[in-house]
C-alpha cells in the first residue's frame, strides 16, 4: 500500500513540493510527469524499465500507475541520486514495486522483457541506450525519451526510426498559475520534448 506520508495525487501525479530534493539531482516537473504517464499508458500491471532515476519522481509515478501487479526496474549511475530516489520511493511506500539498481547504461541494464521503457538520463550515449532498451521491449512495447535540447530530440527521433520504431513527439511548454497578492500571475518552465517510439507488429 502507498505510504501514509504520500498525499493524494494532484492531477493524477504527486505535487512537486512533496519530493525530497538535492542540488544537482534532476527532477521532472509534475506537468511533464503527467503527460509522460499518458504517453506510456496503459501501465496497470506493466513491467517498465527506467534509465536515470534522478530524484525518483518519475519512478514513483510509474510505480503508482503500474499498481501492485506491476514492476519498475530503474537504473541510476549517481550515488547521490540513487540514495535520493530510494528515499522518495520509500516515503511513497512503493519500494516493493521498484527494483532500484546502481549502475551505468547500457552495460548494467538487466535482462528481461518490458512493456515500456523510459530514458530520462543518458549523457552522451543516447543511441546505445535506446538500442539496448528497444531490444528489451515486448510486442507493441513503447520507448519514451525526454529531451530539453533540439539536438537530443532530433537524434532520438532518427534513432527511433533506425530501430524500426514508429516515432512521434510532443513539445511541452508548461506554465502554471500562482497567486500574487490579490492577483494571479503565470510562471513557465523550459520547453521539454517527450519523444516516443512504438514497436511495430510483425
Amino acid at each position: 500500500m502507498p505510504g501514509d506520508d504520500a498525499p493524494a495525487p494532484v492531477r493524477g501525479v504527486m505535487p512537486d513540493g512533496w519530493f525530497e530534493r538535492a542540488e544537482g539531482v534532476p527532477m521532472t516537473k509534475e506537468t511533464v510527469r503527467a503527460l509522460l504517464l499518458s504517453v506510456l499508458s496503459p501501465l496497470a500491471g506493466a513491467r517498465v524499465l527506467e534509465i536515470g532515476s534522478g530524484s525518483g519522481a518519475v519512478t514513483v509515478e510509474l510505480a503508482r500507475a503500474a499498481g501492485p501487479g506491476g514492476r519498475i526496474t530503474s537504473l541510476e549511475v549517481s550515488g547521490e541520486a540513487f540514495d535520493l530516489a530510494a528515499r522518495n520511493i520509500g516515503r511513497a511506500g512503493l519500494s516493493d514495486r521498484v527494483a532500484l539498481i546502481r549502475g551505468k547504461a547500457p552495460e548494467d541494464i538487466p535482462d528481461g522483457t518490458f512493456g515500456a521503457a523510459f530514458i530520462g538520463g543518458h549523457g552522451r550515449r543516447l543511441e546505445e541506450i535506446m538500442e539496448a532498451c528497444a531490444g528489451r521491449l515486448g510486442p507493441e512495447g513503447r520507448l519514451a525519451v525526454t529531451s530539453v535540447t533540439p539536438r537530443t530530440t532530433w537524434g532520438a527521433l532518427e534513432c527511433m526510426e533506425s530501430l524500426g520504431l514508429a516515432a512521434g513527439f510532443w513539445r511541452v511548454h508548461s506554465s502554471w498559475g500562482v497567486k500574487a497578492g490579490s492577483e494571479w500571475m503565470v510562471r513557465g518552465g523550459s520547453p521539454v520534448d517527450i519523444i516516443w517510439g512504438d514497436r511495430r507488429n510483425g
